[in-house]
């Protein structure tokens, strides 16, 4: 049996070698050295705290914050590599040249061996500004509709401005920061989270990867409350449209009503919307005047005109001269009130009171002297004498009557009248 063991030991070693060397031919050939890509490897930025000191900010050009790495190991190792065997840095601190271009370094942390790692790009490209803090005003943008018959009333931003740091070049380009908050179905007060934009003059939203504010990470919230809506007219006072010696002789306005919206109790008892006479033609023009009105600024407090297009009305107006007609009073047409006990006017020598009433010539032409009234107060006469009163006179409605007039009055004891009778 020994014999047999020894016997060809030479040929048997040689076989034992042969077959060795051919497992590991066997085994290189299975897994040789090969090589793998991991695309868009994010490179960390190190040290920018270095630049916020000095107040400036690094901004990285776009495209070129992420490294495509060409890894060369066995293929073995290639099947578990993962993009987080790879810490792959660019250190503001240490490494920026010519001021724009930071180097990149790649270490590998896994627990295999590689033979060696390639990159597709050395540097990242930065920018190196000035850092700047700006207030921008929160504009909010609601999305959708509230439960039927009801519309937003007020709408208030948790924060009504915004403080923005970054690059200049960035903070320069924000025109507007809007927070977008969907309100469909929504009634009474809710509150609605959103997410701030900050829009380009153009309106393209800006990509806010250098600036700091609040609200960038988290929700920003605003509250809405709904009201209710009534359709109501619209009146406006005309007593003073026309100037001095003019008069109104047409107005239309579209359209004549309007919606408006509040709370059930501050809307319950609107009929009309009224608008005072210092709306209307405030310049004292003539003719045809057409002039665009803001009603909505002629609202109680706590109401509003919801639909932006109907709180502007446009009103025409026909404003033409006065004509003037004249009336005379004898002494017996004029009334005298509150004569002093005892005492009465003398009317022999009284003389005629012409009386001139202005007006549109169409107000003026069914006008006769029994409409008009001409009176004079004697209550502050107390005793016999000759009197220069002021005559109140009054005229139908849409005319003008004369302003400053007076009549000379001879007041007399009653007894004195009757013996001159």
């Amino acid at each position: 049996m020994k014999t047999k063991l020894f016997d060809n030991l030479l040929l048997k070693i040689l076989s034992v070698i042969a077959a060795v060397f051919l497992w590991l031919i066997v085994v290189n050939i299975d897994d040789a050295v090969d090589n793998r890509q991991i695309r868009n490897v994010k490179v960390n930025m190190v040290n920018m705290e270095v630049l916020t000191s000095q107040g400036q900010m690094c901004r990285v050009e776009d495209g070129t914050d992420t490294v495509d790495l060409t890894v060369y190991a066995r293929r073995s190792v290639l099947n578990r590599l993962k993009a987080s065997d790879f810490v792959v840095t660019a250190d503001v601190q240490k490494d920026l040249q010519f001021g724009s271009m930071v180097k990149i370094e790649v270490a590998y942390v896994g627990d295999s061996s590689i033979e060696r790692v390639e990159q597709n790009r050395e540097n990242v490209l930065v920018s190196i500004e000035e850092s700047v803090t700006e207030q921008f005003k929160v504009a909010v943008k609601l999305q959708g509709e509230p439960e039927k018959g009801l519309v937003p009333g007020s709408v208030i931003p948790e924060q009504t401005l915004v403080e923005i740091t970054g690059p200049r070049s960035a903070v320069e380009r924000i025109k507007v920061v809007q927070v977008e908050v969907p309100i469909t179905g929504i009634t009474g007060t809710v509150v609605r989270p959103g997410r701030l934009k900050l829009l380009d003059s153009d309106g393209n939203e800006i990509n806010g990867t250098y600036l700091d504010y609040y609200g960038k990470d988290t929700d920003f919230n605003v509250t809405v409350t709904t009201l209710n809506t009534k359709e109501v007219g619209i009146s406006f006072d005309i007593s003073q449209a026309a100037p001095e010696g003019y008069g109104l002789s047409a107005i239309t306005y579209k359209p004549e009503t309007v919606k408006i919206a509040g709370t059930s109790a501050q809307i319950h008892p609107i009929y009309n919307l009224n608008i005072p006479p210092e709306a209307l033609n405030p310049e004292g023009a003539t003719g045809r005047v057409e002039q665009t009105v803001d009603i909505s600024r002629y609202l109680e407090e706590g109401l509003v005109i919801p639909d932006e297009g109907e709180r502007e009305i446009v009103v025409t107006m026909d404003i033409t001269q006065h004509a003037a007609q004249s009336y005379l009073f004898t002494p017996d047409r004029i009334q005298y009130q509150n004569v002093p006990e005892g005492m009465e006017p003398d009317l022999s020598e009284a003389g005629v009171l012409e009386v001139s009433v202005s007006g549109l010539e169409e107000d003026l032409a069914g006008v006769t002297a029994e409409s008009i009234t001409a009176s004079v107060d004697l209550s502050e006469c107390r005793r016999p004498g000759t009197y220069t009163l002021p005559v109140n006179v009054t005229v139908p409605e849409g005319l003008r009557a004369p302003e400053g007039l007076e009549l000379t009055v001879e007041l007399v004891r009653s007894s004195q009248r009757d013996q001159e009778r």
